[in-house]
């Protein structure tokens, strides 16, 4: 996960990528999910 151009996160469990996004909406300008293959 990226936010305001910084890679903030890497998760595993979805469930921890949206705390995360509740953590920052608000106060981030902009934040980017990639899903990336293994």
């Amino acid at each position: 996960m990226t936010v305001d151009g910084t890679q903030v996160e890497a998760f595993a469990e979805k469930e921890n990528v949206l705390c995360q996004v509740e953590r920052y909406l608000g106060r981030a300008k902009r934040i980017v999910l990639e899903q990336v293959e293994e």
